[in-house]
C-alpha cells in the first residue's frame, strides 16, 4: 500500500563489487551486445536524420514537429502497452517492434538515395517508428531483468543504462565519420541493418517472465489498477515527475543540437554530431562512476546533483557562442542524465513486485517520453520566434526554479525508499 521508509543507501549488499556479474548470462550478454550496437544505430541516424531536416527546412520548429511526432504516439500508447507487457510475452512484443522499426528505417535510406525524400516523409516515418516506440519501451525496460537470476535484477538495469550511454557516446562520432566520408544514406543504412542484431538476440532469449492473467478484466480496468499503485505511492509519483522534468528540461536538448551548432555556434548543422559526442562521453564517464560506485550514495543526492548539472548544461549553451564550450556543456548534460536515468530506474525497477513492474515502468516511461517532445518543440518554437539562446536559457531558468521546488518540499527523499508494497 505504501512504500517503506527511506534507506541511506538501499541494500547493504557490495554491489558495486559485482557490477558486471550480470554478463556472465548468456542470454543477458548477448542482449547487452545487440542493443549496444543497435542502439550506437540509433545514435548515428539521430545525428544524421535531424540535420538532414534542419538543412531541408532551415527551422527549428520542424525539428520540434519531427520530435512530437516521434514520441507522443508513445505518449498515448505506453500506459496500454504497460498492461500488455504484464498480459503477454515481452519478447514477442520486443520482437515486432523491432522489425517494424528496421522496415520504417530501411524504407527512409531507399527514399534518401532514390532522392525523393522530403519533411513530410520523415515526419510520417517518425510516427511510425514512434508507435512501435510506444509498445517498445516499457516492455524493453521491463524485459531486461527477466535475462539474469533475481538477485541480479538491478546490476541488469544499471548495465542495460550502460549499454545505451555507451552508444551514445560512439554513434554519434561514428556518424560524424560516416556522413563525411560515404553520406547520409550511409549512417541511415547501417541503423537499419542493426535491428537484425537484436532481433537474433530476441530469438536465442529465453526469459522467466511471469505471465499475470487477469481473466476477462478490460485493459482499462487493469490499466486504471496500475494507476492507482503508481499515484498512491509517493516514491513513484515523484519519480514520474522527474522523469517528466529531466526530459523536458534536460534530454529534449539533444533533439534541437542542429539548431544549437548553426544559430547559436554559427556551424554547420552537422556539427550536431560534436555535441551528441559530448553528450555521449559525458555520459559514460557518469556510467563508469555509477558502476563503480553502486548503491552507496542517495538517489536522492544523485538525482538533485543530475539537475543541477542540467542547468549547468542550459545556462552555459546559452552564456556562450563558442562551440568548444558548448562541447563542454553537453558533457556536463551526459553526466547529469545517466546518473539520473539509473537513480531512477533502479528505484522502479528494484522497490516494486514483477506482476506490477510493466504497469509501473510504463507510467515512468510515459514521464519521459512525454517531456522530451514538449521540450523539443518549445525549444524549436521559441528558436524560431525569438532565438535559440533566448529558448536554451528559459530552460535553464525553468530547472533552476524546479531545483528550488523539489529541495524547499523535501520530496527527493522519497526516492530513498528500498521496496514499495504492492
Amino acid at each position: 500500500m505504501t512504500a517503506t521508509g527511506p534507506t541511506p543507501t538501499g541494500d547493504a549488499s557490495p554491489r558495486g563489487s559485482r557490477a558486471l556479474a550480470a554478463l556472465k548470462h548468456r542470454e543477458f550478454a548477448y542482449f547487452f551486445t545487440a542493443a549496444a550496437v543497435s542502439n550506437a544505430g540509433g545514435w548515428m541516424q539521430m545525428v544524421a536524420v535531424p540535420a538532414l531536416l534542419f538543412d531541408l527546412t532551415d527551422s527549428s520548429t520542424w525539428l520540434g514537429v519531427s520530435s512530437v511526432a516521434s514520441l507522443i504516439p508513445a505518449v498515448f500508447l505506453t500506459p496500454h502497452a504497460g498492461v500488455l507487457a504484464d498480459r503477454v510475452s515481452r519478447r514477442k512484443i520486443l520482437m515486432v517492434t523491432q522489425l517494424v522499426q528496421m522496415i520504417t528505417a530501411f524504407v527512409l535510406w531507399a527514399s534518401y538515395t532514390s532522392d525523393n525524400v522530403s519533411p513530410e516523409l520523415i515526419v510520417g516515418l517518425g510516427l511510425v517508428g514512434g508507435i512501435a516506440t510506444g509498445f517498445q519501451t516499457a516492455a524493453w525496460q521491463s524485459f531486461v531483468p527477466l535475462l539474469v537470476p533475481p538477485e541480479l535484477m538491478l546490476e541488469a538495469v544499471r548495465l542495460n543504462s550502460v549499454q545505451f550511454t555507451l552508444a551514445r557516446a560512439i554513434g554519434p562520432g561514428l556518424a560524424g565519420l560516416v556522413i563525411s566520408t560515404l553520406g547520409t544514406g550511409a549512417a541511415i543504412f547501417i541503423n537499419a541493418s542493426t535491428y537484425l542484431l537484436v532481433i537474433a538476440a530476441l530469438v536465442v532469449a529465453r526469459p522467466r517472465q511471469t505471465i499475470v492473467h487477469h481473466g476477462d478484466r478490460k485493459v482499462s480496468d487493469v490499466l486504471r489498477e496500475g494507476g492507482r499503485y503508481v499515484w498512491r505511492n509517493l516514491p513513484l509519483r515523484i519519480a514520474v515527475l522527474l522523469a517528466f522534468v529531466g526530459s523536458l528540461c534536460g534530454q529534449s536538448l539533444q533533439y534541437v543540437t542542429p539548431a544549437i551548432a548553426n544559430r547559436i555556434f554559427d556551424r554547420p548543422s552537422t556539427d550536431n554530431a560534436g555535441l551528441l559526442v559530448a553528450l555521449g562521453l559525458g555520459a559514460v564517464t557518469s556510467s563508469i562512476v555509477s558502476v563503480a560506485v553502486g548503491d552507496r550514495i542517495r538517489r536522492s543526492t544523485i538525482v538533485l546533483v543530475s539537475l543541477a548539472l542540467f542547468a549547468a548544461n542550459a545556462g552555459l549553451i546559452a552564456l556562450t557562442s563558442w562551440y568548444w564550450l558548448g562541447i563542454a556543456a553537453y558533457f556536463i548534460g551526459g553526466l547529469g542524465h545517466l546518473q539520473m536515468a539509473v537513480a531512477l530506474n533502479t528505484l522502479v525497477q528494484g522497490a516494486v513486485p514483477d506482476h506490477v513492474r510493466g504497469r509501473t515502468m510504463s507510467f515512468y516511461v510515459l514521464g519521459i517520453l512525454g517531456g522530451i517532445p514538449i521540450g523539443a518543440f518549445v525549444l524549436g518554437r521559441l528558436g524560431d520566434v525569438v532565438s535559440m539562446r533566448f529558448a536554451v536559457a528559459f530552460d535553464a531558468v525553468a530547472l533552476l526554479i524546479v531545483i528550488v521546488a523539489l529541495v524547499s518540499r523535501g520530496w527527493l527523499r522519497q526516492l530513498d525508499t528500498s521496496r514499495i508494497e504492492p
